[in-house]
């Protein structure tokens, strides 16, 4: 399972699932684990849009879950996932979408 350090990861997580209408992803998050090396593809590379999407909502003044400039909150998110992801095996398709966004 996925174990978040902060609620509030889920909360943002969620909310920008919502936003991008990633269902994929929405339902990754509300089951709390991947399934299979795809789903943990596509999990890292929402994660590498949701960052560019909150560095928009953050120069634009948009709250995101009731937070606002979530440069803190994307590193804790992204140390949960990274971290879950190579601990159930996908440290693969971590490193793939890491480093294509990059």
């Amino acid at each position: 399972m996925i174990a978040y350090k902060y609620p509030e990861e889920k909360e943002i997580l969620m909310h920008y699932a919502h936003k991008l209408q990633a269902n994929g992803i929405i339902e990754i998050i509300d089951k709390g684990y991947v399934k299979n090396a795809n789903e943990a593809k596509q999990l890292t590379a929402f994660f590498w849009q949701m960052v560019d999407e909150s560095v928009k909502d953050a120069e634009q003044g948009v709250d995101a879950a009731g937070h606002r400039d979530l440069q803190a909150y994307d590193e804790y998110i992204m140390n949960t996932l990274r971290s879950y992801l190579l601990n159930a095996g996908y440290e693969k398709e971590w490193s793939d979408e890491d480093e294509s966004a990059q």
